[in-house]
């Protein structure tokens, strides 16, 4: 229930105004970027041989950090209120006040509070609350590292950055309907590429392999590109092309189910996820920059990759470890909030929910008052929509004998056979 009313015409007065601000503080709080380091630290790095505390240095624009605040503050009241739209706005409110405070405590033990006040930190509940991210990492990470490893396609980089480039620029431009995004190649990444609304960057020294393709084209492309395109579309609501610090873990979540619904998501690239929420909890306990690179470094391909993964953990953060920066925490959980939203939307076959999901970038509970806004007439209907949602049937018959079919047949039988059968590599039979 509600105690506040909101006329049509009231109603979208404030959203244009609430989203002035909100696109003004998304401008002034870049945090993956104020956050990146440059490329001279990992050499520098890799010249001590590895043995220094890298000395990264950020550039904070701190003038525009108070700006964003003032600005934040002049629709304080304005949104206040218990309709869901109002609170809706105010959780985006505090998500910006959260972003820009872990800009502001950069380096300092504060930047992990703010931090996991943005996304959450291993000890921090999944579903129920019975199980932590953390304890998800470890659990997953446990059944797949006890499958072999072998003779996978992801092992074998086949892609310079510039070749990974022409062929996403190639795959963009035959895209329907076109989605206008640009590829640049950029020495000053931790991730091998990264995505805004309009723009991909790919590190200039990563490699690819055919599969990371694939993965990376749905990861990226087809889920943040598309979500951050869809939101700059809403002519009453553009500020959905950035949404806030607080929608990374629903959009990391359905930027991994894409991977996985779309058969492109590798058991390496899966343990990787696990291995950077325990990472994290290795920090947090007070692993120093040199000690998680070298756990990375029994866990990585190359030194280079070692470290970049290290970085990640440490951007921002105090180099002496107990404050880690936590957005990789967000992987996991989110894919699993967003695969449970989906299951349970598909099963009632509610469209218009599920396309709520991609309208732009917005944080799971939101979904809701997007749906609301759509009936009224104030969100419009998605323009470009993703590879897993184009085909609503493939979607139902996916969902429906997953949840339905398997849940509801006893497959102890089929567990006995396996059981009888494990060690089959070891039968001694005479032939």
């Amino acid at each position: 229930m509600t105690d506040t009313l909101l006329p049509r015409e009231k109603l979208l007065d404030l959203l244009k105004e609430a989203s002035d601000v909100f696109r003004h503080a998304s401008s002034k709080t870049k945090i993956l970027s104020t956050l990146s380091w440059s490329e001279s630290v990992a050499q520098d790095f890799f010249k001590h041989g590895a043995t220094r505390l890298p000395e990264p240095v950020y550039s904070v624009d701190k003038k525009g950090l108070e700006e964003a605040l003032e600005a934040l503050r002049t629709i304080q009241m304005k949104i206040s209120g218990k309709h869901p739209v109002l609170e809706w706005l105010q959780r985006t409110y505090e998500s910006f006040e959260n972003g820009i405070r872990l800009l502001q405590t950069i380096e300092t033990p504060e930047f992990f509070k703010a931090s996991a006040d943005v996304y959450g930190s291993c000890s921090s509940p999944v579903g129920s609350g019975k199980t932590t991210m953390l304890d998800l990492a470890v659990d997953v990470s446990g059944r797949m590292v006890a499958c072999s490893l072998q003779n996978l396609e992801e092992k074998a980089a086949v892609k310079t950055a510039k070749e990974f480039a022409a062929d996403l620029e190639h795959r963009l431009a035959a895209r329907t309907p076109h989605m206008p995004v640009r590829v640049e190649i950029t020495p000053h990444l931790s991730a091998k590429i990264a995505a805004s609304a309009t723009r991909i960057r790919i590190r200039e020294n990563a490699e690819f392999s055919l599969m990371e393709l694939e993965a990376l084209w749905n990861h990226e492309v087809e889920s943040h590109c598309l979500t951050g395109q869809n939101g700059m579309a809403q002519k009453n609501i553009p500020f959905l092309s950035g949404g806030g610090p607080r929608t990374t873990r629903t959009q990391e979540g359905i930027a991994v189910f894409y991977e996985i619904f779309g058969h492109s998501m590798s058991q390496m690239r899966f343990i990787r996820l696990c291995n950077r929420i325990e990472a994290i909890n290795n920090v947090e306990k007070g692993a120093d920059f040199i000690e998680l690179y070298r756990w990375f470094l029994l866990r990585s391909e190359t030194p280079q990759e070692a470290f970049y993964d290290t970085q990640r953990i440490f951007r921002g953060a105090i180099l002496g470890g107990k404050y880690p920066f936590t957005k990789d925490a967000v992987y996991l959980a989110g894919l699993l909030e967003v695969y449970q939203f989906l299951q349970s939307s598909v099963r009632i076959q509610d469209r218009i929910l599920v396309e709520s999901l991609v309208t732009g970038r917005i944080a799971l509970e939101d979904v809701g008052v997007i749906a609301w806004l759509r009936l009224h007439g104030i969100v419009d209907p998605p323009v470009f929509i993703p590879g897993w949602l184009s085909n609503w049937e493939a979607l139902l018959s996916f969902f429906s004998f997953f949840s339905v079919v398997l849940n509801s047949v006893d497959m102890t039988s089929f567990d006995s056979y396996l059981d009888a059968h494990r060690d089959v590599h070891e039968w001694k039979v005479p032939v």
